[in-house]
Formats: C-alpha cells, structure tokens, sequence
C-alpha cells in the first residue's frame, strides 16, 4: 500500500513515455489506423494477435462493469417479470448477450465509427488514467489543486498539467479528423 504512489507514477510515466514515442516515431502524417503503419509479416500478425487480445480483455472487463451497473439499476425488476429474478447466472448470460449485441449494432450501424472512438478515447482515456489519479492525490494530501505549496507537490501538478495539455489535444486532434 505505501508503495502505491511510486507504482502509479512509474506506470504513467512509462504510459505518457510510450504515448509519446509512438507520436514522435509516427511522424507528421501518420496513418489513420496506426496499426497499418506496421509492414506485412510476422510482426503485423503478432501486433494483430496483441490487438484482439487487448480489445477482447477491455471488452470483458468493461462489459462487466456495465453489466453489473444495468442489472442494479434495470434490469433486476425487468428480469423477475419474466421469470429471471433467482436465476442468477441465466440472467448475467442474457444481459452480457444483450450488451454484446448492441455494441456489435452500434458498431455497425454508425458509418463514422473510427471517429466516435477516437472521440470517446479522447474524452476518456487522459481523465481516467492521468488526470482523476493525480487530481485524486493532491485531494488525499489535501494540497490545493493548482497551487505549488512545497517541492512535493512539483511532480502532481505537472501530471494534471499534462494530462490537461494531452486531453486537450486529443480531443482537437479527433475533432479534425471526422468528415
């Protein structure tokens, strides 16, 4: 538990490093899907395989979470109507199918839906990962949000600057790129 500030900043360290790389090694005119950047080969079926996996994972994870959340909110009252009420496992298997299906009618159904991603990541990605744990610390430490008090208080408040400047530029940059 003490070691928790140390392993959340080298993890968003590396994160912002490797975010960066990626931008600098990308050049000024990448491709739209980074991953066609990557030449025919082994390599590209390796990414790929990495690719499905990270998407499979994050879609696991994610759909659960939102499982969890639809089945307090909704649909436990909606499932003892139709007899799902203490069928528990019947009830998640039907409320994961129905989020799966809908995400895959979603993805289908929007003919801009590379933007829509990029805009939901955008919007997303920095606050969660960059922005709420560092606005999180200096809440804890009960250290003013844009206020530099002592030498301790550097690191945490160049994060939400730069989570500030990233968040800004993701969205700008997903902005412009839907036609």
């Amino acid at each position: 538990r003490d070691d928790a500030p140390k392993s959340l900043a080298i993890s968003l360290a590396t994160f912002g490093s490797v975010y960066t790389l990626v931008c600098i090694l990308a050049g000024p005119n990448p491709p739209s899907f980074l991953f066609d950047a990557i030449s025919p080969g082994i390599g590209r079926k390796v990414a790929g395989f990495l690719l499905w996996v990270h998407v499979a994972v994050s879609f696991a994870i994610n759909s659960q979470a939102l499982c969890s959340s639809l089945d307090r909110l909704c649909f436990y009252r909606v499932s003892s109507m139709i007899g799902l009420h203490n069928k528990h496992k019947t009830r998640w298997a039907v409320l994961t199918m129905l989020v799966a299906m809908s995400s895959y009618f979603i993805a289908n159904a929007v003919p801009f839906f590379k933007d829509l991603v990029a805009l939901i990541g955008a919007l997303t990605s920095v606050p969660l990962t960059l922005l709420l744990p560092a606005i999180f610390h200096r809440k804890i430490i009960r250290a003013p949000l844009f206020t530099i008090a002592s030498r301790y208080d550097i690191l945490p408040y160049l994060l939400i600057v730069f989570s500030l400047v990233f968040l800004i530029c993701g969205i700008v940059g997903s902005l412009s790129s839907i036609e």
